[in-house]
């Protein structure tokens, strides 16, 4: 028991130490059994039970693949939405000058994504909403937080790449793309991924020595 212990201890170590933020897919598509899969490590994820009661049906998923009618309908309504924020950037920036320097990566961000659009969303083989029920107290955030992270790692454990959207959450308040889900409007919240193989395999990005962030309290 103890040696099958440490054998689980030691994959799962290597999976999480492996997980790195996908940026160029290969035009190749996984096997839909892998895509199940990794929809499944998400739905076993932990969810609100407080704050979404009895209701069974509060996480939902939705797969586009690249190249159909609605995978180019989703990235028109993301590149629109990333040209709201422009436009409401500039606008803090012409407001309040001193804030140039806090706004602007972002503002950047979202230029580049109206001239090259919306990274991995058109780009990688699938692309993935994830929708979780809105509740009191509000923890869909945490819970959509969880399912990324757990399907994340499978990706990882199924040598896949992995991109995290971080726009779709925002496309929560397009009513559009609400519709496109046929999900009733402002009772969920959204993210997304895209996954595919990938075209190359990042570096580690480095991070904060564990010791020195870590007190021991007494």
């Amino acid at each position: 028991m103890e040696n099958n212990t440490n054998e689980r201890n030691l994959i799962l170590d290597e999976i999480i130490q492996s997980r790195r933020s996908v940026r160029i897919f290969k035009d190749d598509k996984p096997l839909k059994k892998d895509i199940e899969d990794i929809i499944e490590a998400g739905m076993l994820a932990p969810y609100a039970a407080a704050a979404v009661g009895d209701n069974k049906d509060f996480r939902r998923f939705y797969v586009f693949e690249k190249g159909t009618d609605s995978i180019k309908t989703l990235a028109l309504l993301m590149e629109n939405k990333a040209a709201e924020g422009v436009k409401h950037f500039e606008g803090l920036i012409s407001e309040k000058p001193y804030m140039k320097s806090k706004f602007q990566p972002f503002l950047n961000r979202l230029k580049m994504i109206g001239d090259k659009g919306i990274p991995g969303v058109s780009t990688a083989p699938y692309f993935i909403i994830i929708a979780e029920l809105r509740g009191i107290p509000p923890a869909e955030q945490e819970s959509l937080a969880h399912v990324l992270e757990n399907m994340w790692l499978k990706t990882t454990a199924l040598n896949l790449g992995f991109q995290l959207i971080s726009l779709t959450s925002q496309m929560a308040e397009d009513e559009q793309l609400m519709k496109l889900l046929e999900l009733p409007y402002g009772k969920y919240a959204l993210n997304g991924c895209a996954i595919g193989y990938p075209e190359t395999i990042p570096n580690p990005t480095p991070r904060p020595s564990t010791q020195k962030a870590t007190k021991w309290m007494k």
